[in-house]
């Protein structure tokens, strides 16, 4: 039961992981407390793998199978699965804003706000092409003013770089993150909501899906199923490895890093999944 239990928790952990969801502290806090509650599920299922050990015990709660059955094909169809789900998540924790927009963003957040769509009351610049063209109409940027009603009242802001589709003129709305309790800190642009950087989601997205779809034909059957059996010093290690990779995603998660030392951080957060399993069977193989 413990084995089933910690299967599941890292499953939903990792899929919440691998979503784009806002970068409020509550979705830190929620993906923090998935990860330890995956962490105390596994060394629950640890724990009774060495307890069960002491009187002929069972491997990931399943009952032991005679030698003469062939090793089954669900562990390694799990492990092609979950595998590119973790380095996915991990790769999705670099995707958005951050340094000074992202700890802005997060500020506005905290403080409650929002993205909203307000009117054009006037614009400050000529358009210019940004190059995108979405069915066909062209989108256009442009410094506009807008009023922006914050709690202590209204108040006109220069929204810089506001995009529109189609050459933007008074009256056309635009979309602008802003937080009513605190009109210090303004209001900016913000075209996709959550998915400012939809490109990068989408090739982690499509790697993962394929490495998921073609990966099963990597894991050698016999090799997988060698290395169910618990060992303290096996698959306690791998545990420690996939615990580093959490920690290498803490200091974007709480600091806002730079953009080239969040994707750094998080590629090789990516990679611990594939070391902690390469570890296990290779130890696993060591009588």
């Amino acid at each position: 039961m413990t084995g089933i239990l910690m299967v599941a928790a890292v499953s939903v952990t990792l899929i919440v992981g691998i979503l784009p969801l806002p970068p409020r502290a509550e979705s830190r806090d929620l993906r923090l407390a998935l990860f330890g509650c995956s962490l105390l599920c596994a060394l629950m299922w640890m724990a009774v793998s060495v307890r069960s050990r002491r009187v002929g015990g069972v491997d990931l709660d399943k009952p032991v199978r005679p030698a003469r059955r062939r090793p089954s094909r669900s562990l390694p169809v799990l492990l092609a699965v979950l595998l590119p789900l973790a380095s996915g998540a991990a790769l999705v924790q670099a995707v958005g804003p951050d340094g000074e927009k992202g700890r802005w963003v997060s500020e506005v957040y905290a403080a409650g706000g929002g993205v909203h769509e307000v009117p054009i009351e006037r614009m400050v610049s000529e358009p210019w092409p940004t190059g995108v063209s979405v069915n066909d109409v062209d989108e256009y940027a442009a410094d506009v003013i807008v009023t922006l009603p914050f709690d202590d009242g209204s108040r006109r802001t220069t929204v810089r770089g506001a995009r529109t589709l189609g050459v933007p003129s008074e009256g056309n709305t635009v979309t602008v993150m802003y937080a009513p309790g605190r009109p210090g800190l303004g209001g900016r642009y913000h075209d996709s909501g959550f998915f400012d950087s939809g490109a990068a989601l989408l090739w982690i997205w499509t790697v993962a899906l394929m490495v998921a779809v073609f990966g099963y034909g990597l894991y050698d059957r016999a090799e997988v199923h060698a290395a169910r059996g618990f060992r303290g010093d096996v698959h306690g290690v791998a545990t420690l490895v996939l615990c580093l990779g959490v920690l290498l995603l803490l200091p974007g998660a709480f600091f806002r890093t730079s953009t080239w030392a969040g994707w750094l951080l998080a590629l090789a957060s990516a990679c611990t999944p594939w070391l902690a399993l390469t570890w296990v069977i290779k130890r696993a193989q060591v009588t």
